[in-house]
Formats: C-alpha cells, sequence, structure tokens
C-alpha cells in the first residue's frame, strides 16, 4: 500500500500528539532518539521528509540538518523544537531547513502535521518526475494534470480589463476547435453565439461580479461553427489574504446527453398532448361503447340489433352515417341489412372486386381504414363521407363465426386514428356476440333448421385428410369435448388398422392423435383428437352441428346443421376458406319435433354430472351397447384414464338418471320409501 515515509527526530517531533496527528493510512513514521541513530536509518534508506528537535542527545539538530544537506540537498526538512531562539533559527535558516516550527503552547499538532505531510509529498512528486526541486515538481505536477486532463480547462485573470484568458489545455483544443494562440488573451464569450442563452450567461455574470462559484450549461460554438453543449463550473482562486486572484473554469462537452435529455423533454411534452387527446378520445368512444353494448343487450332480434347498433353510432357526433352488410352467397357482393344517416333508400352494394376497404375487413378480420381523399372517384363510399372524412369497416365476429361488417363514416378523417382500432375491433367482437346469443335463442326456440350439404375431398377436415392419407373409409360417429378445449372424435374405420391411421396421421402436415378403442376384422373403431381447431369447434362456433360426415380415399360428404334463422353465407364463407377441398352442393330447409325432446334434454343435462354425461357419449359413441359388443368397458375405462370399476359406477348412474326420466314421459313413477 502507498505510504510517505517520514523520520521524526528528539523529543517535540515525536510526542504523541505530532504522531496521531499524523494519518496512519498515508504516513509510514519512523522515529530516532539521536543524531547518530538518524543517520543510521538515513544510511538504510531516505525518507520523504526529516522532522527534528535542537537539542539531540549527542549533537543537536543543526548539525543533522548539516549532515542531510550533505546527502540530499532537497529533501525536505524540519526543525521543531520547543529549545530554540533567534539564534537557532537563524543557524537553521542558514543551513537551508526547509522549515522553522518553534513547539509553544499556541502551536497546533495539527497544523504541523499538515505542513509535514505537504513537504512529504513534494518530495515524493519530486521523485516521481526525477526533479531535484520539490515545490517546483508539485507545480510541474499540477501543469501536467492541467495539460492532461480529459475535460477542458481554463484560467482567467480578472485583475486585467475583460477577464482575459491566460491559460486554456489541450482537452479546451480539442473540444472548442480553437489553438492555444487563438483563446490565450481573450474573454471566453468568443464561444457564445446566437443560440446561447442570455439568462445562462447573465448568471455566470453575476456569480464573477459577486466571486463566487457557478455551474451552467451553455450552448457554444466550435471554431468550425458547430453547436455544442457546454457543461461549464466556474470557481474563484483565492490567495492567503481572501483575494481572488484568478478564475478557474472546468468544461465539458455534454451535448450527448443535452441531447438526450431534451429529447427525453420533448417526448414527454408529445406523451402528455397525446394523454389528453386520449382522454378526449376515450370520453367520446365511452359513449359509443356504451350506446351501442346497450342496443346489442337490449335487442331481440338480429334485425332490431343491427338498427339499434347504426343508430348508436350515429349519436356520436364524429360520426355521420353507419351500415351493417352482409356477403350474398349467390353474388358475392356485401349488401347492407341495415342503416343509419345514409340518408337515401337507395341500396347500398360493394361488388367483390370493387372497393377494397370493406372487403379487406372481409378478407382479414381486422379493422380496415381509409381518407375519403384516398378513395377511387367511383367508390360508393363517397355518397355518405365528406370529402375531409374517412371510412372504417369493423369486421362482425364470434370465435370463428362472421356476421357481416359494420361500416361508419367519420366527418374529418383524424378521428380514425389508430387510438380507435382497438376500440372498434371491441365493437366488432361485442356486435357478433350478440348476434351469436340470438342465433341461439332462435335455435332453442325453433323447430325448422338449415342443412347444408358440402361434398370434394383433400384438403378438407381432418378426418378427410386422415382418410386420403390411409386410403380407407371413414364414418363421424361424434364428438366429445374435453376440459382444454379441444374435441375428441370419435370415428369408426373400415379398410385400415389402428397403426396405418397413425402412421398416416405421421405424414400428415399437421399430425393428429390417434387412439385405438376397438378392433375389427376389418377395421376399427377410434378416437382423433385434431392438433387445433377442427370442424365441429368451427361449426359449433356458428351455433350449427356436424350431423354426419363420411370419407374415403378419394370422395367426402359433409352434412350440417344451422338454425332456421342463421345466415348460412358466413359458415358456408369459413369453411370454404379453410377446406379448399369441399365445396357446397345443397342447401335445403328442413324441419323437426321438438316439443318434448328439447325439455328432456334438458333435464337430463341437468341431472347427469359432466362425468357421468362423458362416460354415456363414449360407451354410446364406442357402440358398447351393442351385442356383440366390440368393445370393453376396460377399454373405454382406459381411453378415459380411469378404472374398469369407476367407468361402471359413472355408467350405470347415468342409465338410472335417462331411463327413469324416459319413464316419467310415458307415466310417473312411484318410488318406495
Amino acid at each position: 500500500m502507498f505510504a510517505l515515509d517520514v523520520l521524526l527526530v528528539g523529543d517535540a517531533p515525536s510526542r504523541p500528539a505530532i504522531r496521531e496527528a499524523l494519518p496512519d493510512h498515508l504516513i509510514d513514521v519512523a522515529t530516532a532518539s539521536g543524531f547518530d541513530e538518524a543517520v543510521s536509518h538515513l544510511e538504510g534508506g531516505e525518507p520523504n521528509c526529516v522532522v527534528s528537535d535542537y537539542p539531540l542527545p549527542d549533537r543537536d539538530g543543526i548539525e543533522l540538518l548539516s549532515a542531510v544537506r550533505e546527502r540530499e540537498s532537497e529533501l525536505p526538512f524540519v526543525m521543531h523544537t520547543a529549545a530554540g531562539d533567534e539564534r537557532v533559527a537563524e543557524a537553521a535558516i542558514d543551513g537551508d531547513v526547509t522549515a522553522y516550527v518553534p513547539r509553544d503552547p499556541e502551536t497546533d499538532p495539527e497544523d504541523v502535521a499538515g505542513r509535514v505531510v505537504e513537504l512529504a509529498r513534494q518530495d515524493h512528486v519530486a521523485e516521481t518526475l526525477d526533479a531535484d526541486d520539490p515545490a517546483a515538481a508539485n507545480l510541474r505536477l499540477a501543469e501536467m494534470t492541467m495539460d492532461e486532463a480529459p475535460v477542458g480547462i481554463t484560467v482567467a485573470d480578472p485583475s486585467e480589463p475583460d477577464e482575459p484568458l491566460i491559460y486554456v489545455n489541450e482537452a479546451f483544443e480539442r473540444m472548442t476547435g480553437y489553438d492555444k494562440h487563438e483563446a490565450l488573451g481573450r474573454n471566453c464569450r468568443f464561444l457564445q453565439g446566437e443560440g446561447t442563452d442570455p439568462e445562462s450567461v447573465a448568471e455566470v455574470r453575476e456569480a464573477i461580479e459577486q466571486n463566487r462559484p457557478v455551474s451552467v450549461e451553455l450552448l457554444n460554438y466550435r471554431k468550425d461553427g458547430d453547436p455544442f453543449w457546454n457543461q461549464l463550473d466556474l470557481a474563484p482562486v483565492r490567495n492567503d489574504d481572501g483575494d481572488v486572484t484568478h478564475y478557474l473554469g472546468f468544461q465539458a462537452d455534454v451535448t450527448e446527453r443535452k441531447e438526450i435529455e431534451l429529447r427525453a423533454r420533448r417526448q414527454a411534452e408529445q406523451l402528455r398532448a397525446d394523454y389528453r387527446t386520449r382522454e378526449r378520445l376515450l370520453t367520446r368512444l365511452d359513449g359509443l361503447i356504451r350506446r351501442v353494448t346497450g342496443a346489442t343487450v337490449n335487442s331481440t332480434s338480429r334485425t332490431e340489433l343491427e338498427e339499434r347498433v347504426c343508430k348508436a353510432v350515429i349519436e356520436t357526433n364524429d360520426y355521420g352515417a353507419a351500415w351493417i352488410g352482409t356477403r350474398q352467397m349467390t353474388s358475392d357482393r356485401i349488401v347492407a341489412d341495415a342503416r343509419a344517416g345514409c340518408g337515401t333508400d337507395e341500396t347500398i352494394r360493394i361488388s367483390p372486386d370493387g372497393e377494397s376497404t370493406v372487403n379487406e375487413a372481409m378478407r382479414t378480420g381486422t379493422v380496415s381504414m381509409a381518407e375519403t381523399s384516398s378513395l377511387p372517384a367511383d367508390s360508393p363510399h363517397h355518397r355518405f363521407a365528406p370529402p375531409e372524412g374517412g371510412v372504417a369497416a369493423i369486421p362482425l365476429r364470434y370465435r370463428e363465426a362472421e356476421y357481416g361488417v359494420l361500416v361508419v363514416y367519420a366527418a374529418r378523417s383524424r378521428t380514425l386514428d389508430d387510438h380507435e382500432i382497438a376500440v372498434f375491433e371491441a365493437l366488432g367482437r361485442v356486435i357478433g356476440t350478440g348476434i351469436n346469443a340470438l342465433q341461439n335463442q332462435r335455435l332453442l326456440a325453433t323447430d325448422e333448421y338449415l342443412e347444408l350439404v358440402f361434398s370434394g375431398g383433400s384438403p378438407g377436415p381432418i378426418l378427410v385428410e386422415l382418410a386420403a392419407e390411409a386410403g380407407c373409409e371413414i364414418t363421424y360417429k361424434g364428438a366429445v369435448s374435453r376440459t382444454d378445449g379441444r374435441f375428441v372424435l370419435s370415428a369408426l374405420v373400415s379398410g385400415a388398422d389402428v397403426e396405418t391411421l397413425r402412421d398416416a396421421a405421421e405424414g400428415m402436415s399437421e399430425p393428429p392423435e390417434v387412439n385405438l378403442v376397438a378392433g375389427y376384422d376389418d377395421g376399427c373403431l377410434v378416437e382423433v383428437v385434431p392438433p387445433s381447431a377442427s370442424l365441429v369447434r368451427t361449426v359449433l362456433d356458428h351455433n350449427g352441428a356436424v350431423r354426419s360426415l363420411a370419407a374415403s380415399a378419394d370422395s367426402a360428404d359433409v352434412r350440417i346443421e344451422l338454425p332456421r334463422t342463421a345466415d348460412p353465407s358466413a359458415v358456408v364463407q369459413t369453411l370454404l376458406d379453410q377446406y379448399d377441398g369441399l365445396s357446397l352442393v345443397s342447401q335445403q330447409r328442413r324441419e323437426r319435433d321438438r316439443n318434448s325432446r328439447r325439455e328432456l334434454a334438458e333435464t337430463l343435462r341437468g341431472e347427469l354430472t359432466d362425468r357421468q354425461l362423458e362416460t354415456i357419449q363414449k360407451a354410446y359413441l364406442s357402440e358398447y351397447f351393442e351385442w356383440p359388443r366390440p368393445v370393453s368397458g376396460e377399454d373405454i375405462a382406459d381411453s378415459m384414464g380411469i378404472t374398469r370399476s369407476t367407468f361402471h359406477q359413472h355408467l350405470r348412474a347415468a342409465q338410472s338418471k335417462i331411463i327413469g326420466e324416459l319413464l316419467e314421459e310415458f307415466q310417473p313413477i312411484t318410488r318406495p320409501n
């Protein structure tokens, strides 16, 4: 560890007060009682400072000073004694003593220690610079330090008119581009320019007049005219009498930090402006959301819902017109079913190869917006949107089901900014959910339904793909919903065993999970778990059901049932987009007797637990009730991950409830107490 060596000789320098005042971490103290011991110590190594008393046991301090000067003329030597007088002081000065410090009651040991530390430090500096004079070496170190400092350093002389610079270091030259001879003799205001803040300059001037330090950031200019931000720290330098003799300035280029701060400030101001804009936006959109949600919840039919939604939109002052349209199956055009603010009874039609905003929203399922000025001259939107306005097309969806598009017209195009996209998307989902709920209600209330028949082949639903890949026949038996939302499809396979099916599945781009339920001579009964959204989920999202599916190696037949009031175009378009190998071959309206069946189904659903319902479905789809049984209870239990006894417990409980409800339909049963 770094330390300065100090030799204390005699009683006065070695007393405890002096020893304690010398900092332990910086000074390595050695002591000598007299002349001979001190000389011996000097011969063993040269200290950075010698402090000696005048009276010594064998000789005196003046003789020790003479011996030291014969060895080292510049070694700091301090005479500190209580036995001195004018004669001793004169002899010490004549002997070239570095400092003569008499010991008296008023002498502060801290002052003595401070002088010793400074002299030892100067000696160490002289050694590092290989200089003879410690004082001169100390000044040289200060100059070197200032010259090599990484920040700009300037010294100004306040005694001269206009406080000219009398020193600048190399870092100042590099930072400003001015050579030393171009800067010396001038006031540092030559760095100022048209962008320099007058208030900051006045602050510096006031500090100089009051002889106090100051720290400011100034926009200065380099010699080539480039601006830079200068962190100026200015401080007065005082002499022993306290008078200001110079001004010391430290200057650092903080342009990068300042630009970051300015960017941050501008961004903060922009964020505050955006926040105010969003507040106004949210206030406006809150009314729109409440009106549309109210219209959706309180409607009793889809027609009423669509009309009320359009009226709710134009009640917001920023929107002048709105309409809701659906795609026609025959012409593929989008036609308005409900409108508000359109000002005409003329039919609104969007052709499939015409205006892109509405078609883009229907195709992508995302909000599409455009300014009126960017629309083609023949665009039908010009009838409803002013020249400075805009149009937004919002798809109406519920999961995979599409229910058309809501088109709104804004009086000003800036109304349709990015902040509204999320709100529009939410509105589309709210309206789609409302339509879906109404469709479900109609499905429960009607005895009529629509039957859609598709035919074709691969690419198609997962069972069609599996049949084509395995070269076999597959018949859909039904589906059971799992807790993770996926469906387990039960299927009867002819012409392939389960290993063939699994090999075929592995060759598909998205392999399904295939599990054996029962094996036959020419086929098997399996459960297929699609890796992603299945035909069953897609149809269910449109309030429908898959009634049958039969697939062979090169053909397929799919029959789907929809509510009577449902818009078949939505599900047809979705399935045709998902499965290129299918085509719609027929659409028919059919009837069924649902009087007691619906009530019985609702009763049973309330009676059966989820596990009992899953067990009875599994057993039925696996043909467990056929004779001879193609599958055992143990096989079904294994596929469900339960024991055989648990399977039979659930099955018997479900059978008991179902049979009991069926018998109640014919004649009330009197149960024994």
